[in-house]
């Protein structure tokens, strides 16, 4: 983390130091401050942490379904089902964040998700029943629920309009990196402790280690200013801001347009839902969660293993290839984000997708019931692996950290809690379908058949972004809104 800090840092002073960043902070003055201070970029990666939470969670499973197997003698069909409870918790937490969010802050949300992720690993080392086990799974899943609902906020909130992308595009990295932590920590777990109950309590403490760093972060951050003027301390959201922007100028230009954000938010926060204007970004936001899921991420996130071992590949490089390429490829898009745009990055992740996706279900039509590994030809193996791989980079540094960020930034901010809320249960509630039916209807109607309806999805996502999604790079929040209510077209409002 202290190395992404420094980079994070150096990239945004080299920006700062180039003629076009300075004609265009003249240009975009009256939009938005612009300084600054470095210790924005720590408060904003220890918030990202929650994303830390909900990469470990992802990726537990990947590596850990056979031991899981082994210690409570379980089936496929069970640890489905094991697997998506995780994403029915995270659906209900995403539904009360709203709630904790408004009334909780932003801050106080986050230490509540992270204490239920430690109580809940802790138990879950000590081997209950399966059905506690279960249990402390939804538990789990709720608090990966509330992470997945504050952090993205928070950060959208927190972070100044100039580097808004790079930061909330935090979140998508540090899920990434849990990804892979757990992942290689669980194989390493299963050489060294040959006990399988012995390995599945030591995975578990693993996860308690980083949810405690977590927690423990969470509970030295600033509340969000934005929050504080909400409920009116406009004195503390001062000093929030005092601590991170430059200048009592940016300091000002900042409150004020909060201040006339609020002002023009008129009536109850659930009334907003049937204000026209809300409705018609209300939809945007579901229907990038929407793609978000259907481009296929979570078959490969939770069951990349046992696809590969579908096609006869059991060793380190099928269990670690996309978690792997999933870190190492997010880290472009803290640059992308802000130099492309966020419009953009979806289009080439869509494009990318689909291909491979569709290149995937042909090398397994090319299998087709061959069961025995060894009449499976080394070139197809490598043809699955390949595309396997091109489609996790395809997603990592686009619609990865894109999704979670726009429906971050697109909401006006008296409804903003609500939008994040519906938008972040729509994403839960269609992985735990997705996590729950994925080998079953590979089973059902061969393997080859789901990656061509991930396929599909991913060019039906294009035209969608071509009507109806605006880019909302470079553009104050408030900007957004204003334009919003003002009638202007979908995708243009971010211009």
């Amino acid at each position: 983390m202290i190395i992404l800090s420094i980079v994070i840092i150096r990239q945004c002073n080299r920006k700062k130091l180039t003629k076009g960043w300075i004609m265009r902070e003249k240009v975009e003055t009256a939009q938005c401050s612009k300084g600054y201070k470095a210790v924005v970029l720590l408060v904003c990666i220890i918030a990202a942490l929650g994303g830390l939470l909900f990469g470990l969670d992802q990726g537990f499973i990947a590596n850990s379904l056979p031991t899981i197997e082994k210690v409570y003698h379980i089936g496929i069909s069970e640890g489905e089902s094991y697997a998506a409870i995780l994403a029915v918790g995270a659906a209900i937490g995403a539904l009360l964040s709203g709630f904790f969010a408004r009334y909780l802050g932003r801050k106080w949300s986050l230490v509540f998700g992270g204490f239920m992720f430690v109580a809940m690993s802790g138990i879950s080392a000590t081997l209950p029943t399966f059905y506690i086990f279960s249990a402390c799974r939804f538990a789990l899943g709720f608090a990966v629920g509330v992470a997945s609902f504050i952090v993205p906020l928070y950060l959208s909130e927190t972070a100044p309009s100039s580097i808004r992308g790079s930061m909330g595009t935090l979140f998508q990295l540090m899920i990434t990196v849990g990804l892979f932590v757990i992942s290689l920590s669980n194989v390493m777990i299963v050489k060294v402790f040959v006990e399988p109950a012995t390995s599945l309590s030591m995975m578990f403490i693993v996860i308690l280690i980083f949810g405690g760093v977590m927690f423990i972060g969470a509970i030295f951050l600033p509340q969000s200013p934005r929050w504080l003027m909400l409920k009116g301390r406009k004195e503390k959201a001062l000093k929030v801001l005092r601590r991170t922007l430059n200048t009592e100028q940016d300091i000002q230009f900042e409150i004020t347009e909060i201040e006339e954000a609020i002002n023009a938010s008129v009536g109850s926060i659930t009334g907003v839902v049937f204000k026209k204007y809300f409705l018609k970004i209300l939809l945007v936001g579901i229907f990038i969660q929407v793609f978000q899921m259907f481009v296929g991420i979570n078959l490969m996130v939770y069951y990349a293993p046992t696809i590969f071992g579908y096609a006869g590949m059991h060793g380190l490089l099928a269990k670690m290839s996309v978690p792997t390429v999933f870190m190492v490829f997010t880290l472009p898009a803290i640059w992308l984000v802000e130099k492309w745009g966020r419009k953009k990055l979806l289009y080439v992740g869509s494009v990318i997708m689909g291909i491979t996706m569709a290149i995937a279900g042909f090398a397994f039509l090319a299998i087709g019931d061959i069961t025995d590994p060894a009449l499976i030809s080394p070139f197809i193996k490598g043809v699955l692996l390949v595309s396997s791989t091109i489609y996790t980079i395809g997603f990592a540094f686009t619609w990865g950290p894109c999704a979670w960020l726009m429906c971050s930034e697109i909401f006006p901010i008296e409804g903003r809690e609500v939008g994040m809320t519906i938008t972040t249960m729509v994403n839960w509630s269609l992985g735990a379908v997705i996590m729950g039916t994925s080998l079953t209807f590979m089973e059902t109607f061969g393997n080859s058949s789901i990656f061509f309806v991930f396929a599909i999805c991913c060019f039906l996502s294009m035209v969608f972004l071509k009507f109806f999604v605006p880019e909302t790079k470079g553009i104050s929040l408030e900007k957004m809104e204003f334009n919003l209510k003002s009638g202007v077209k979908l995708k243009n409002i971010g211009s």
